[in-house]
């Protein structure tokens, strides 16, 4: 059954999710016990979960569904990616795999490494990857993002995804750096990342913006704002080609569709109903007061880890997206 408008209070929601400490953000990278307590099951999201199993935001069009939505942010990250036949990719975070899929079916990538931390999420997406018959194209290493040594298990990658998980790395800024010194110059790369605005970041507001973050487990140093995307990648030897602002079709479209759908996650609190509305009221709340934001970002490792911001100032190369 889906809510009707005004149905879900999202403020008092976020009063309450605030006031007894759970958790409010929809959290992508799993725990261990996942497959039996999960965070947010993936089946409560995708209607066909015995298809597939998506755990990112998504990017939102009218009358998509979840995994509509879900694979579109993918795709657009693949894009900024320029993946293309003949690619090897490293996908880190890859979750239960639906982007491993997507790369290969729809972009034409010889092959996918995916780079996934929780050994029973593994698992399950190896036994998917048989089930797909794609066992000769793709492969689930475990490890997290910051430690994974594209030496040893992808020499030959020519491009590097993340689909909704970066801001949550510990930290951002050591695996954009470990990239520029662990992959040949040139390799491409395509992310979507939460940003903060500039108030967000400063004073008083960034105190209760890296509370909120706390709870939602995303260190204090991965609070970026959309200019200092470029500026440290920069730093650590990633160039930036283009950023593209999609937090209404991101963030707010995740809210939505948790709020059209909050009898049957109050239902389903113990599969991760419960924090997936905690999310939306906490991105809900945090977009009115103009603090969250949300991108795509195409980069490439430049020749020099200590290559410096490109002329023209550090916005740019930002643009609206496209719907």
């Amino acid at each position: 059954m889906r809510a009707q408008a005004g149905s879900f209070n999202s403020t008092r929601y976020a009063t309450e999710v605030a006031r007894d400490g759970r958790s409010s953000h929809f959290l992508t990278l799993p725990v261990a016990a996942l497959p039996k307590h999960p965070v947010v099951d993936p089946a409560l999201l995708n209607t066909e979960p015995d298809r597939t199993a998506w755990t990112n935001l998504g990017f939102w069009r009218s009358g998509d569904s979840y995994a509509d939505a879900a694979a579109e942010l993918a795709r657009r990250v693949g894009r900024a990616a320029r993946l293309t036949e003949g690619d090897t990719v490293i996908d880190y975070a890859c979750g239960f795999g639906d982007s491993l899929r997507l790369w290969v079916e729809e972009f034409g990538v010889a092959e996918v490494v995916g780079v996934e931390p929780d050994p029973a999420v593994c698992a399950r997406v190896d036994e998917r990857i048989r089930g797909w018959g794609l066992a000769d194209r793709i492969r689930i290493c475990r490890a997290t993002a910051e430690s994974f040594l594209p030496k040893d298990h992808a020499p030959n990658a020519t491009a590097v995804v993340c689909v909704d998980a970066a801001y949550h790395f510990n930290t951002r800024n050591a695996w954009l750096r470990g990239l520029a010194q662990r992959v040949p110059a040139g390799t491409r790369i395509g992310f979507s990342d939460i940003t903060v605005s500039r108030t967000a970041a400063r004073g008083s507001r960034r105190a209760r913006t890296v509370r909120v973050a706390a709870r939602a487990r995303i260190p204090e140093e991965n609070l970026w704002t959309l200019g200092e995307i470029e500026v440290t990648c920069a730093d650590v030897g990633i160039l930036t080609d283009r950023i593209d602002r999609c937090g209404t079709q991101v963030l707010g479209g995740f809210a939505g569709f948790a709020f059209r759908n909050a009898p049957r996650f109050l239902i389903a609190h113990r599969n991760g109903g419960l924090r997936a509305l905690g999310a939306a009221a906490a991105i809900a709340a945090a977009r009115r007061r103009g603090d969250l934001g949300y991108a795509v970002v195409a980069a490439r490792v430049s020749a020099s880890a200590s290559s410096s911001v490109s002329p023209g100032g550090i916005f740019s190369i930002v643009k609206p997206v496209n719907p």
